[in-house]
């Protein structure tokens, strides 16, 4: 947590530290040598079980909670009524167990490197969000790329701005197809701290699932649970409000009768100021996961690193894609013994994927940058109408964040239904000049445009 840092340490030492520590360190270790000699290693690791799983490409989600976890861990609290009843039964009834994060109080991009990339933060700069440094500029082996292998569709979903951590820059290089974040969504509804709640993700899902005849991998995040807090109180009814919705999206999937796995986790505990002694479990930097799924899967409760946790699940379905996942694969099925050399060979690992000589892949990295697609439900003009003072702009899924520009210029723009925005206050000398550079692109608050509609006229 910076905001801790800064207080424990200083600013001086805090500021200077991120600044000069970034990155992965490289290990004297490092050669091609080595390297060669562990992807031997990696190519002979017996990880095939074939027969255990019945359906070897199901439909997986993860669902990356908020904030969540279960507040009846805090010590000495009482509660009127249970706030996770539906969470507590589907853990009690599927696998599930601890989830070690990298974060506490924030840092919600830590977690989801950790998750989607299965590569642990540890060897990182103190405080540093790889979101913000390396992967500005460079692709990274990510599930999303390993599953693609097997012809998944890879889908982002976040009921927040496309922009926050730069994931609208970020997901391209972690190999997504497409990445609907708020500004693609409709009927938002918001709790009081002005958050978005996350029933919406429901239909966002279902709709991701909708848009491939094949199976999907879909990376849901979240926003419901954010802080700051009034109270703890406040914080518990929120709590209560996401387990409904994990009940609800159960159901919906369950509906669907389409082979799936469910993965649902809190990225970190909130920001309270507690202590690890204040927690039943003695960590600050626990959530809990639950594997819910429709195909029978064994029932296991475990403790796992969020760097872990997609190789653990992937290993339930007898799918082993991807360097870095047949990695953890090895150590959670026991075949590498030495925790220690576990993680060296780890460092090594992901130095060589990030910033070295890509010799775990013989020399040339296979990843390259997707070109991201804003939203499922394209964005069409169909229609201009100039009606003096106002541009009419008729077409088809507009919403609240649906932007009306002229040139550079964004004019003031008025959400009627998705067929209908108006651009208002256009003179019509400015109309004349400017008519062949109208468009309408998605804008959130912070005023990035993120994509611009199609313009279909006849």
């Amino acid at each position: 947590n910076l905001a801790h840092a800064y207080q424990n340490y200083g600013v001086a030492y805090c500021f200077t530290s991120s600044i000069k520590d970034r990155g992965i360190s490289k290990s004297k270790e490092y050669s091609q040598e080595y390297m060669d000699s562990l992807k031997q290693d990696l190519d002979e690791t017996d990880l095939d079980t074939s027969d255990e799983v019945s359906v070897k490409t199901p439909n997986i989600i993860f669902v990356q909670l908020e904030s969540f976890f279960d507040p009846k861990l805090v010590k000495g609290v009482e509660f009127s009524s249970n706030p996770t009843p539906n969470f507590d039964r589907i853990r009690s009834e599927y696998s599930s167990g601890y989830l070690s994060v990298p974060c506490f109080g924030a840092g919600t991009a830590n977690t989801e490197f950790e998750c989607i990339t299965a590569m642990n933060l540890d060897f990182f700069g103190p405080g540093e969000y790889p979101y913000k440094t390396v992967l500005q500029k460079t692709s990274c082996e990510s599930v999303a790329f390993d599953l693609k292998e097997l012809g998944y569709g890879a889908h982002a979903i976040h009921n927040n701005e496309g922009t926050f951590y730069d994931r609208h820059k970020v997901f391209s290089q972690l190999g997504f197809d497409t990445f609907t974040p708020i500004e693609y969504m409709y009927n938002v509804e918001r709790n009081p701290t002005g958050w978005c709640k996350d029933k919406i993700l429901i239909g966002e899902i279902e709709k991701n699932l909708n848009s491939t005849d094949g199976p999907d991998f879909i990376y849901t995040i979240s926003g419901q649970g954010h802080g700051a807090y009034p109270d703890f109180e406040y914080y518990c009814s929120q709590v209560s409000e996401m387990d409904q919705f994990i009940q609800n999206l159960v159901f919906a999937l369950n509906r669907r009768k389409e082979p799936t796995v469910l993965i649902m986790y809190g990225d970190h505990l909130p920001g309270f100021s507690w202590e690890a002694a204040d927690m039943k479990n003695n960590s600050l930097f626990q959530t809990q996961y639950v594997v819910w799924n429709n195909l029978g899967l064994p029932i296991v409760h475990r403790t796992v690193e969020a760097y872990q946790l997609a190789s653990y699940v992937l290993e339930m379905l007898d799918i082993h894609e991807g360097t870095m996942v047949r990695y953890h694969q090895g150590y959670l099925t026991g075949q590498i013994g030495d925790k220690q050399q576990y993680l060296d060979d780890m460092k090594l690992l992901e130095y060589d994927i990030l910033y070295g000589k890509h010799d775990i892949y013989e020399g040339n990295s296979p990843f390259q940058a997707t070109n991201l697609h804003m939203g499922i439900d394209p964005i069409e003009v169909t229609k201009v109408v100039y009606e003096e003072p106002d541009l009419l702009i008729f077409g088809e899924n507009f919403n609240e964040y649906s932007k009306v520009f002229l040139g550079d210029k964004q004019l003031e723009t008025t959400y009627v239904w998705p067929e209908l925005i108006l651009g208002r206050d256009v003179a019509r000398d400015t109309y004349r000049k400017e008519k062949d550079t109208l468009s309408v692109k998605q804008v959130g608050k912070d005023k990035v445009p993120l994509g611009e509609a199609q313009i279909r006229l006849p």
